[in-house]
């Protein structure tokens, strides 16, 4: 069969619900966001997400279960994760013999998304979300004009481009680290653009449903993950990038990690 290929490595995570037990030489993160995990992963670093990890963001500690929700803000962040010790995220290719990824993350243009997927299967992708445009892409993407998706890639080119200045950066860190600010952004985001798109999206949802689910990017997937606007992100069941890795291109390829013995 012809072969996908990519321009990014792929993106694993596991989800560590008890203890980070076996895991505890990997580099703790400390950053502004799940997003930004994320993209040092895709270049290479291998880190640990634990509560108190991420000092910016509001959305990714509740939806992630990394901080139990305590407010009307963190419980409307739905669907998300129970409680974990944890999340280990790295390329594809370090991860340990016996120790596969839960979730892996694919980022590329719609184009290799559209091929993905088709080499996946219709069936392997969820459908409970279906036109949501905050949550997912799928049946967003098909209809012939949609004025949410062209709002998604005009905000998104917009701020590709603001992001270059540091002065707004610090606006964003500084407005994103408030209750109040994230609170009313997401009541204006809410249902209009991609909200949420690599940690519940990419990331909760495909746990969740047990199946693979395509989204645009959120702010902070441009601001934090530093991503292209034209490029769209992914997350799958490790079990479906079983199934098409050998058809699959892209940096740092290796043999998958085997899964553990009984």
């Amino acid at each position: 069969m012809e072969k996908i290929t990519l321009e990014l490595p792929l993106v694993g995570v596991k989800v560590l619900s008890d203890s980070v037990d076996g895991f505890e030489d990997v580099d703790v993160y400390h950053g502004v966001s799940y997003c930004d995990a994320v993209r040092l992963a895709t270049f290479g670093e291998e880190l640990l997400v634990k509560p108190g990890s991420i000092g910016v963001c509001k959305w990714a500690p509740a939806v992630l279960g990394l901080k139990t929700p305590e407010n009307s803000f963190e419980r409307s962040l739905l669907p998300r994760l129970g409680s974990v010790a944890g999340l280990y995220i790295a390329p594809l290719s370090r991860f340990p013999e016996g120790a596969p990824p839960d979730v892996v993350i694919v980022l590329g243009r719609p184009t290799q998304m559209k091929r993905v997927m088709e080499a996946l299967g219709e069936g392997a992708l969820q459908r409970a979300y279906y036109g949501e445009i905050a949550k997912t892409a799928l049946r967003v993407v098909d209809r012939r004009f949609s004025l949410k998706v062209m709002l998604s890639y005009v905000s998104n080119r917009v701020m590709a481009l603001l992001r270059r200045w540091k002065r707004f950066d610090d606006l964003i860190r500084a407005a994103m680290s408030t209750q109040v600010l994230t609170s009313g952004l997401e009541r204006i985001l809410k249902n209009t653009v991609a909200d949420m798109s690599m940690c519940r999206n990419s990331t909760v949802i495909p746990l969740e449903e047990g199946a693979g689910n395509v989204s645009f990017f959120c702010v902070g997937g441009i601001s934090w993950g530093g991503n292209l606007p034209a490029n769209m992100t992914s997350g799958f069941p490790y079990k479906l990038i079983e199934g098409v890795h050998d058809r699959l291109e892209y940096p740092g390829k290796r043999d998958l990690p085997t899964p553990p013995t009984a």
